[in-house]
């Protein structure tokens, strides 16, 4: 099996560590939630397998499972291009020519981590249930992903703010509350 670097992680975090682009933290929120959505998704399969084979199989709850392993894996799949559309964003931030189209630019570049942070937030709530659900030995994994997912959304939360510079604009609050779900859910 090839090494996970082989696999062009080591080259996502050469680019992010650049100081020649415009990837930054959104791009690096974006990437540890798609992280946290693989363990949702690994561990929610794992758990409908154990729920499935068990002596008494409850398919409500094996559903439940699956259904939660299906949105962290269409979660883990659009994350990287959210990454994307964050580092496009915050390219025309620093591209912009005078303070209007700054600031325009900086209320555009507040939706990819505002798309993260709400994500994040859905799935520390699924980490949780999983956890929850049963005395699993992939229960740290559902553990760290939910509290990778809470850090994400926190994360997301802060840029959201810093790009539209007033806590009561609208995508502030909802960040904002999607942060505290996700802080909520992983306790």
């Amino acid at each position: 099996m090839a090494g996970l670097a082989d696999r062009r992680i080591d080259e996502a975090l050469a680019v992010l560590a650049s100081r020649d682009g415009p990837a930054a933290a959104g791009v690096a929120t974006a990437l540890a939630c798609a992280t946290a959505a693989a363990l949702v998704e690994l561990t929610a399969g794992l758990a409908a397998g154990r729920l499935a084979d068990g002596a008494a199989p409850e398919p409500e709850l094996v559903q439940r499972m699956r259904s939660l392993g299906a949105m962290a894996c269409q979660l883990r799949v659009r994350l990287p291009a959210v990454a994307d559309a964050d580092a496009a964003a915050y390219a025309r931030v620093l591209d912009a020519a005078d303070p209007k189209a700054r600031t325009d630019a900086l209320a555009l570049a507040a939706e990819p981590p505002l798309d993260v942070a709400e994500a994040a937030a859905e799935l520390a709530e699924a980490a949780a249930e999983i956890a929850a659900a049963g005395d699993w030995p992939f229960r740290p994994d559902a553990l760290a992903a939910g509290r990778l997912a809470a850090a994400s959304a926190a994360a997301g939360a802060t840029l959201v703010d810093a790009n539209v510079g007033d806590d009561a604009d609208p995508l502030a609050e909802r960040a904002r509350a999607a942060a505290e779900r996700a802080r909520r859910a992983t306790g």
